[in-house]
């Protein structure tokens, strides 16, 4: 039997990694073309526009592994068919389920990768794209003002501000907050705040620090807020730049500013079910690859294609609720997978037995 799941496994894996490769650079080629306009207007040096296209090849590929599950899982299953071993297997003993059991454990294999790289690798290369398209190759935080803003400083550090002109270093009416145990332990209002690139501190005029339930004005104090102006830019982190543990720390600093976190619940519980959706989509890919046994590999193409975009469709429409507070977070990111794991049994147990 182990050297019938080593068999099986290679027919599985070599499909999947053509499959990946295939289907990411599809999709990072249309990203590419799509911002392309933006890319060659760009001041960024060559070296720096390689480096964002090459960073994003982890987003787009981790994006398309559902697609490369479901394609390997159709090539290989109904390429033993077709070949006739299917028949010399059946022959010798086999049960139809010890055909399709090597499978569900190579899929579990790519859940468990999926998840890790989208803990690892994802984050770190996502943000450093993100960082290199805003600073370098599209870099509109030089004109950007914002009125009536709150910021996040440091890990408990927030800022209120009438005004903030990011390529100035310049706020209104800042009122910075130091966060401690027992709620505000520190607070800073200003008339205006200026940030001093020497010192690399921001630098507070005409206002009152208050502690420990006193008030001392003052005409010029240097802060301990030390994020430079372009960091503390009001952009709203994609949770693909950040790990499930990051994601639920900064559900909670967000939340501190009186913003809703739901968006960020529903990614936090989405992180955990989208690599499960390699495992659903190859036990809805055995029934149908039993189904479509006789057929080319060009319609099993097409069939992976279809169904993985009906599945992601099904995921985005979930988010979309959950984001919208339709459904709760949890159900928004797992109704997808429990649909489509429903559906999978039920076709298993109806055409593989």
């Amino acid at each position: 039997m182990k050297i019938f799941t080593w068999y099986m496994a290679k027919r599985f894996f070599l499909p999947f990694l053509s499959g990946l490769a295939l289907f990411a650079l599809l999709i990072f080629l249309g990203d590419m073309f799509d911002k392309m306009n933006v890319l060659l207007k760009s001041k960024a040096s060559l070296w720096v526009i390689v480096q964002y296209l090459w960073l994003e090849v982890p987003y787009w590929t981790i994006r398309v592994i559902p697609m490369a599950t479901l394609m390997a899982t159709l090539f290989s299953l109904t390429g033993f068919i077709q070949s006739g071993e299917w028949l010399a297997a059946q022959a010798s003993g086999f049960e139809t389920k010890d055909f399709w059991k090597p499978l569900l454990g190579c899929s579990l294999l790519v859940t468990a990768g999926s998840f890790i790289a989208q803990e690892t690798v994802l984050p770190a290369c996502y943000s450093r794209a993100h960082q290199l398209w805003q600073d370098s190759i599209h870099p509109e935080w030089e004109w950007d003002k914002y009125f009536d803003i709150a910021l996040i400083g440091g890990p408990d550090e927030f800022i209120q501000a009438k005004e903030f002109r990011v390529k100035e270093g310049y706020m209104e009416r800042p009122i910075l907050e130091t966060l401690g145990p027992q709620g505000i332990q520190d607070q800073l209002d200003a008339n205006k705040a200026l940030w001093d690139a020497p010192s690399g501190h921001w630098v507070f005029y005409d206002g009152v620090e208050r502690r420990s339930g006193r008030e001392e004005p003052f005409k010029q104090k240097v802060s301990d807020l030390t994020v430079p102006p372009r960091n503390l830019v009001p952009r709203t982190r994609s949770p693909d730049e950040m790990s499930l543990r990051e994601i639920r720390a900064y559900a909670e600093r967000i939340a501190h500013l009186g913003i809703s976190p739901r968006e960020l619940e529903v990614a936090a519980y989405g992180k955990l079910a989208y690599p499960f959706t390699n495992f659903i989509i190859c036990a809805l890919g055995i029934p149908v690859a039993l189904r479509l046994r006789r057929l080319s590999k060009v319609i099993n193409f097409c069939a992976a294609i279809g169904l993985s975009f009906a599945f992601l469709w099904f995921m985005e429409i979930g988010r979309m609720l959950g984001n919208a507070g339709a459904v709760p977070p949890m159900a928004a990111a797992w109704m997808a997978n429990v649909l489509f794991s429903g559906l999978a049994l039920y076709l298993i147990q109806r055409y593989s037995v």
